[in-house]
């Protein structure tokens, strides 16, 4: 062969190795740990042609090619980077500031950027604090339940500084070896509101096999419960699912799997055989103290799971255990002070005015997290005393949840200066405050100071407003107000066989309105 021949094959080789090995900001297959330590705020400077532009204008989903770099480093070549968000939280690429997804490994494999070859640069366009990912990010892996790390990031795109940005690791292999031994098993993104199904994106894994997917599907359309709780158990690690679904309830995740079908991924451990959740998309969380820990779970896996047998106290000695070794074992809400802190030092050089807002920002932060940690511990306690017979809980720090709009104006209002639950009937006959609650069986009293005003009950149009249970015969003996009255006691006996029941403030009139006074609402567990 001639020497230019020979040349040319030797520098073709050379290049194929230098692209196998990818380049990378650190060591070769450095891991990513010591970006997520606190050590700094690195600065990430993002690059992308006129034509990338044009297309995410268009189709903001779809990946374009970019640079990644940092200052004073060579940058990554061909890397790739697409928008990220959803309803509340999406900005189109000309916004101040929008949300990236970036891989940096997809045309040069194992090319990294400290470690990292998949994250997300989030605008937390729905979290003033900046904090409230990373902190809940912490609590779940503390207690097991898988969820990447954050940090925080300085962003610039094309010369234009972005400002701070919530770093978030990807799900990819590395993600899932810190928390499964076989990392070789299928990944699976939940997608936009979407329910579990046979043709979720496959994240990872072999496309041949979607048998177990099939069957986590099939186990829980199983209609013999029995039968759902042999097939759920050899498919989905129960326990595992009620450690993130008590993590979604303490988190006020509403936007998660549990209570949305959304912001999840799920991933099927080949070596154990079975499903498990991923936490993800907690940048709402911890907005509601009220939320109630025991709340039934809605979707596919958690509607299937929650009908098992035994399942509720199953359930609660997990949520207690978890309570126990993760909540109260830490001060979250120091501790989202005192990351504040530490970004406040660490933000200033590159972004001052972020800088001073965070203080402020973990003060808010820590406030969230003690106010809903408060109420947990005061609703388990509620719970126990409900176990007793004679335990009485007061309802007012409960989340009631007011009925369709359509069946009336329900809302919460002052009425004579006393927070209340009202509603005000019209053509459509009322409507109802709702609360459902985990029950041992037995009997109770729901009890509470109301009042009446001009409510008008005509043939047909109910009996005015009243406390019921949910699923209760229509004949069951029931005292009601109408009229127009001064504030007085109604109470409300029944007996429930359990778990879950729902009580129910409601008026069914032809007009007028009437108030339950809150803070007088009382439950008691009757001998």
């Amino acid at each position: 062969m001639p020497r230019p021949a020979l040349a040319f094959t030797f520098l073709v080789a050379l290049l194929g190795a230098a692209i196998g090995r990818g380049q990378t900001t650190g060591p070769a297959g450095a891991s990513p740990d010591r970006l997520f330590a606190e050590d700094e705020v690195p600065r990430i400077v993002l690059t992308i042609p006129p034509e990338g532009l044009a297309q995410l204008r268009g189709q903001p989903r779809e990946w374009v090619l970019c640079e990644i770099g940092e200052p004073g480093k060579p940058p990554l070549k061909s890397c790739h980077v697409k928008l990220k968000g959803s309803a509340g939280s999406f900005r189109p690429i000309d916004d101040p500031r929008p949300g990236f997804s970036l891989r940096t490994d997809r045309v040069i494999k194992r090319q990294e950027l400290r470690g990292l070859g998949k994250f997300q640069l989030n605008n937390c366009a729905q979290d003033g604090t900046m904090l409230l990912e990373t902190l809940a990010g912490d609590i779940a892996r503390r207690a097991g339940v898988p969820a990447s790390r954050c940090t925080h990031a300085h962003v610039t795109l094309n010369g234009r500084a972005l400002g701070i940005y919530v770093l978030k690791e990807g799900f990819n292999r590395e993600f899932l070896s810190r928390f499964f031994k076989d990392t070789r098993g299928h990944l699976y993104d939940g997608g936009f509101v979407s329910e579990i199904n046979p043709g979720m994106e496959l994240d990872r894994g072999p496309k041949e096999n979607p048998a177990p997917l099939a069957e986590l599907i099939a186990a829980c359309r199983e209609p013999d419960l029995a039968a759902r709780a042999r097939r759920l158990e050899a498919i989905l690690d129960i326990d595992a699912y009620l450690r993130h679904l008590a993590l979604e309830s303490v988190f006020c995740h509403w936007d998660g799997y549990s209570f949305n079908r959304n912001n999840y991924r799920i991933y099927h451990d080949p070596s154990a055989g079975k499903f498990h959740f991923i936490l993800h998309g907690m940048d709402q969380v911890f907005g509601d103290p009220r939320w109630y820990v025991f709340r039934r779970p809605s979707g596919l896996v958690g509607d299937a799971v929650w009908s098992l047998p035994g399942i509720q106290e199953r359930y609660r000695q997990r949520f207690m255990e978890l309570n126990a070794r993760v909540l109260r074992a830490n001060d979250w809400a120091r501790e989202a002070e005192r990351l504040a802190k530490s970004l406040q030092i660490r933000v200033k050089t590159a972004s001052p005015g972020d800088a001073e807002q965070f203080p402020g920002r973990g003060q808010h932060a820590g406030n969230l997290i003690r106010n809903r940690l408060e109420q947990v511990n005061a609703q388990l306690e509620d719970a126990a005393r409900l176990g007793r017979p004679g335990g009485s809980i007061n309802l007012a720090k409960y989340a009631w949840a007011p009925s369709n709009g359509d069946k009336g104006n329900v809302n919460q209002s002052e009425e004579g200066g006393r927070p209340s639950l009202r509603i005000a009937a019209n053509v459509d006959n009322g409507g109802d405050h709702r609360l459902a609650l985990m029950l041992a069986p037995g009997r109770y009293r729901l009890s509470g100071m109301a009042q009446a005003r001009d409510v008008k009950v005509a043939a047909g149009k109910g009996a005015g407003l009243r406390f019921r249970v949910s699923g209760e015969a229509e004949g069951a003996k029931v005292a009601v107000l109408a009229g127009t009255t001064s504030w007085r006691s109604l109470t409300h006996e029944f007996a429930t066989t359990g778990p879950e029941t729902t009580l129910l403030v409601e008026l069914r009139a032809e007009s007028g309105e009437a108030f339950v006074e809150l803070k007088s609402l009382t439950l008691t567990r009757l001998p």
